[in-house]
């Protein structure tokens, strides 16, 4: 009975050990459990500070990168709106200009149009003028041969009839001086009249 008592007793206190040998385990554990949870959950608060920190971080630098490609932005829209004006105004003044220079130009061309019709006018009439004074000149230079044809065939008439009368010899030798005279005449007369012919018909060449 005392050996089933002691054996009963060592039952219950091995149990009882065991128990409390369990507990301890479990508190411990527990314990390292909750240890690392706090460290585990400092590091993490380490880790979220450290990521806020980089984030606001970098939001801060987009926010300036944001700012300034927006001020850029701001600056292109600004230039590009000047050189639209200043193109849009070039463009109109070079297309006034242009308008400008092909007006002058039709004027010009009409001035130059006119002042040809007139200047063609001016030289047709006196193309016609100089035609008909050279038709008039060249009348009385026929007119003017022909009294002298005339007046040389009576001159001959006349003094070949007194030739043919009994005259004294020195009579008869002045007759001949004189219708040698007369003949030098002629021919003076035809090439003068031939000179003025040749003038008149170089004078429209000229003109």
């Amino acid at each position: 009975m005392e050996l089933s008592l002691q054996g009963e007793e060592e039952r219950q206190r091995a149990a009882r050990d065991r128990k409390a040998a369990v507990s301890q385990l479990k508190a411990e554990t527990e314990r390292m459990v909750l240890d690392l949870k706090k460290v585990h959950a400092a590091e993490t608060e380490k880790a979220l500070d450290k990521a806020n920190g980089r984030l606001k971080q970098m939001e801060k630098e987009c926010s300036q990168k944001l700012a300034k490609s927006s001020q850029i932005i701001a600056e292109l829209k600004t230039t590009i709106s000047s050189l639209t004006e200043e193109n849009s105004r070039q463009q109109l003044a070079a297309e006034q200009r242009l308008q400008e220079v092909v007006q002058q130009f039709e004027d010009k061309k009409q001035q130059l149009i006119t002042d040809n019709n007139r200047a063609i006018k001016a030289l047709q009439d006196e193309a016609e003028r100089s035609r008909s004074q050279a038709r008039a000149a060249e009348k009385k230079l026929q007119r003017r041969e022909l009294e002298t044809h005339e007046q040389v065939t009576h001159i001959r008439q006349e003094y070949e009839t007194k030739l043919k009368s009994l005259m004294p010899a020195s009579l008869r030798q002045e007759l001949e001086d004189t219708i040698v005279s007369l003949k030098s005449q002629v021919n003076i007369l035809q090439k003068r009249a031939s000179v003025q012919q040749e003038e008149l018909n170089s004078y429209p060449t000229r003109r």
